[in-house]
């Protein structure tokens, strides 16, 4: 996996966390993006031990440089926090710190919730 990718797997762990369990929407997301990428074995298991401790993601903005790569990883941590059918506050609270982490403008992020909402309503 390139270097976005990693952030963004690492960013998709510490949201399943957010609320403090992990559903069976969000494991089975998490299995689809991490096919769709093309993790080999190794970083598979990588991402299992992160699911067993979370990582911190205080370095994730040096990671992504790239702001539309930035905007892409919310895109779809958004989509996760909402694959269960529900955020809590501690969700909206981790969208909120991950939204300022990577340096996503206010009305860009609200434009990002509205374009994942419809993505997901249109696609149940």
């Amino acid at each position: 996996m390139e270097d976005n990718e990693k952030a963004l797997v690492k960013t998709l762990v510490k949201a399943i966390w957010a609320d403090g369990e992990m559903a069976a929407e969000e494991r089975e997301m998490l299995g689809g993006i991490l096919a769709q990428l093309g993790a080999s074995p190794e970083e598979v298991m990588e991402v299992g031990a992160m699911l067993q401790k979370p990582p911190e993601l205080d370095d994730l903005r040096e990671q992504v440089s790239d702001y539309e790569a930035r905007c892409d990883i919310l895109k779809v941590v958004l989509a996760m926090s909402l694959a269960d059918g529900r955020v809590n506050i501690s969700e909206l609270r981790f969208l909120n710190k991950m939204a300022k982490t990577l340096e996503i403008k206010d009305e860009d992020f609200a434009a990002l919730k509205e374009e994942t909402l419809k993505a997901l309503e249109a696609g149940a």
